[in-house]
């Protein structure tokens, strides 16, 4: 099984990105990348990096190379709200694959997995206190994914991941934002928080599979079963 991801130097694409070369059901991971990655995971036999100069124009050759994956998890985005990051991008994937694919023989539907967040809002005339501009065009993002999926349900299915904070095991290395949710999880408890590799585990497993999965799932389900799928790999 090969399964495509993007967004693999940040801390949770790169969490999912070691998940994925790790799962024994996955043959092969393309990253899509602007840069090299890190010298430890850039030579593992089960990875393929392709430069792509601009994620908002998908050369055809490079889409046609890659139809036969069967998932992508798409892990790139800002904490400030970009709208060609956070917005144009990720939707420019969809429809360029889409196309690829509805051009295809039947298949198995791809599995799009986008990382979103708690906090993200699909309704655009909410009133919000803090975060509107970044939390408003994910929430486009999500919309648009979602819809997709809908009105193409025999090449597509989206799962739209909504974690809360993300911690990771070592937060002062892992910089501010993993402190801060260290902070809330101390301050609203672990419902509000997840491990980085409870989620890592979580995204590679829909990308594997998700068989029975909501198509948007809250921050309690992301934990509970990551959880469990890292005990799982301890047997």
């Amino acid at each position: 099984m090969k399964i495509l991801i993007v967004g693999a130097s940040g801390m949770i694409g790169r969490e999912a990105l070691i998940q994925c070369l790790a799962h024994p059901s996955v043959s092969s991971v393309v990253a899509f990348v602007r840069r090299d990655l890190p010298a430890d995971v850039a030579g593992h036999p089960k990875l393929e990096c392709v430069v792509i100069k601009d994620f908002a124009v998908w050369p055809e050759d490079v889409l046609q190379a890659h139809s036969d994956a069967a998932a992508m998890i798409w892990a790139m985005g800002t904490y400030s709200g970009s709208v060609t990051v956070d917005f144009e991008y990720p939707c420019a994937f969809v429809e360029s694959m889409g196309r690829v694919l509805e051009a295809k023989p039947p298949r198995t539907p791809f599995r799009y997995v986008l990382l979103s967040g708690r906090f993200v809002r699909q309704n655009q005339e909410e009133k919000l206190w803090w975060g509107d501009k970044p939390r408003k065009i994910k929430g486009r993002t999500d919309t648009k994914v979602l819809e997709f999926a809908k009105s193409h349900p025999n090449i597509w299915k989206s799962f739209v991941v909504k974690p809360g904070g993300v911690v990771t095991k070592n937060a002062l290395a892992d910089g501010f934002v993993s402190i801060a949710a260290k902070a809330g999880a101390i301050v609203f408890g672990k419902g509000w928080t997840v491990q980085n590799e409870e989620l890592g585990a979580f995204m590679t497993y829909l990308a594997v599979s998700g068989e029975g999965e909501d198509a948007l799932i809250e921050n309690e389900r992301i934990a509970k079963r990551g959880r469990e799928l890292l005990e799982s790999q301890k047997q």
